[in-house]
């Protein structure tokens, strides 16, 4: 069993390559022999932000898939910004 400062060291990268894959999560793990459970952790652990704090998106040229109170928004390339923070908004409770 690996040490948990090896996997520390080891997630922000494997997250970095699944971003940079274009690839859903899923289908990224079962290609990389990852466990998606351990992934999902992993990836909350690394990218944990401060409550109330925001993080900047790039439009990517592959979709994304965010979160927010357990709904998952899937965004397009040309999507609708003004739509986007709207649904988020509600999603929030603002």
């Amino acid at each position: 069993m690996q040490s948990t400062f090896t996997q520390q060291e080891e997630w922000p990268a494997k997250i970095a390559a699944w971003q940079h894959s274009g690839k859903s999560m899923a289908a990224w793990c079962r290609e990389n022999s990852e466990s998606y459970y351990s992934f999902l952790y992993w990836r909350k652990r690394v990218t944990a932000l401060a409550p109330g704090s925001f993080l900047e998106l790039t439009v990517p040229a592959a979709p994304i898939s965010l979160e927010c109170n357990g709904v998952f928004v899937h965004v397009s390339k040309g999507f609708d910004p003004g739509l986007l923070t709207n649904i988020l908004s509600v999603l929030k409770g603002d």
